[in-house]
């Protein structure tokens, strides 16, 4: 009987957590291999460069002067866009979900350990929905609150030497 439940939750355990690895791990290797080609297509499109004497393996002022590995880098650990984060976020909820609803029947069918399961997944639920909804309420009090202010223009000369002699 443990051995069925050990086998049961071995068995979620790779349903869970395998799609996500492999998926990250073929995303990966696409993302850096689209990266490279999409560098190489807008120095493609710039043509030739006169980069003077000081351009020692960067790219130009124009560019940003960071080097295509920098680029690929960086690229790497950006932010989740927002439709990227609430997807990872969904299927992480979906996730849950199905871990609690699978405990659900393994403790209804087993009883024994399977409740304490039944149980750690249900908290873990509960506060991945607690930490959203704090998420959404910032987000939504953001929104509210920031105001972004219009760009200053630059003062007029006579302006400033008003203000130097004040």
């Amino acid at each position: 009987m443990t051995l069925l439940l050990l086998v049961i939750l071995v068995g979620m355990w790779v349903a869970v957590l395998l799609p996500p690895y492999l998926r990250n791990r073929s995303s990966r290797a696409s993302t850096s291999l689209h990266s490279f080609r999409r560098l190489v297509t807008t120095l493609e499109r710039t043509g030739p460069v006169d980069a003077g004497p000081g351009w020692r393996g960067t790219l130009p002022p124009r560019f940003g002067g960071v080097s295509p590995i920098h680029l690929d880098r960086t690229a790497a650990m950006m932010p989740l866009g927002r439709s990227e984060a609430r997807r990872r976020r969904r299927d992480v909820l979906f996730t849950l979900v199905g871990a609690a609803l699978i405990t659900l029947v393994l403790a209804v069918l087993l009883g024994g350990v399977a409740i304490w399961f039944h149980l750690l997944a249900d908290v873990l639920l509960a506060g991945y929905v607690v930490m959203l909804v704090q998420v959404r309420r910032t987000a939504v009090e953001r929104q509210t609150k920031v105001r972004y202010l219009a760009p200053r223009s630059a003062p007029e000369p006579a302006t400033l030497l008003v203000r130097r002699r004040a």
